[in-house]
């Protein structure tokens, strides 16, 4: 049986959340082999520190992130599960069509599969870039000052923009989500953004990887309720 020092037990526990994204205190008492007592220890010190947080029934999930991980990073992580994704959503693609394509790279993915005639509102350079060199797309690319770190435009010139703008779909990324939470993304402007686009479009679908599945961010961007579909993975979630 292996025994733990506190130091090795705190360690472990964040690992456990990098892969599950929560974990309750009845699983890590067993795992380790200690008391309830000491594992709320542990997780009280991993609370301080913002890197882990107590939920209802004894839920410990990862802690509150403050800023979207670097998008190069990003784009090399769960490449198979966001073609997934990105496949499920070119099927509800109708030529002719005007689009919203959100920032991210999950939302990117998409850009790669279109070959119908659409038109595309983007506010995202990379996704820009693909679609620039599709002959039947009319692209449009959203105002406003560029976030280097996600490549994407969030700010009040974009909000204006979306705001006298109409779609018929709206496929929208979240730098985390949860039942109870919603989708959530890292600041106000990104989520008032986000938040515009989808309540301008005729359908709003939610484009996310099980990555971020109980990832939780200041920002709310909508109940999952207020999408007409959301996409996790193989699996789509109706609403």
């Amino acid at each position: 049986m292996t025994r733990y020092s506190k130091m090795q037990r705190v360690h472990r526990i964040i690992e456990m959340l990098d892969v599950n994204h929560s974990i309750t205190i009845n699983q890590l008492a067993e795992y380790f082999t200690v008391s309830h007592m000491t594992i709320r220890r542990d997780v009280d010190e991993l609370q301080k520190e913002g890197k882990a947080k107590v939920i209802f029934g004894g839920q410990i999930i990862k802690g509150f992130i403050n800023q979207s991980p670097d998008y190069k990073n990003k784009a090399q992580h769960n490449i198979e599960w966001k073609k997934s994704i990105a496949l499920q959503a070119y099927n509800l693609l109708r030529p002719g069509e005007v689009i919203f394509m959100d920032g991210g790279t999950t939302v990117k993915q998409l850009a790669w599969l279109i070959d119908i005639p659409l038109t595309i509102i983007t506010n995202d350079i990379s996704t820009a870039y693909i679609l620039n060199d599709n002959p039947g797309v009319k692209l449009i690319i959203c105002p406003g000052e560029l976030v280097r770190e996600s490549r994407s435009a969030y700010c009040s010139e974009t909000l204006r923009y979306l705001s006298d703008h109409y779609t018929d779909l709206a496929f929208i990324g979240a730098d985390g989500f949860g039942e109870n939470y919603g989708a959530m993304t890292t600041t106000q402007s990104k989520a008032d953004c986000k938040w515009m686009a989808m309540n301008h479009a005729a359908k709003s679908v939610l484009l996310v990887d099980e990555s971020k599945r109980n990832v939780f961010c200041h920002y709310k961007i909508a109940d999952l309720a207020n999408f007409n579909q959301i996409i996790v993975n193989r699996e789509p979630l109706m609403t």
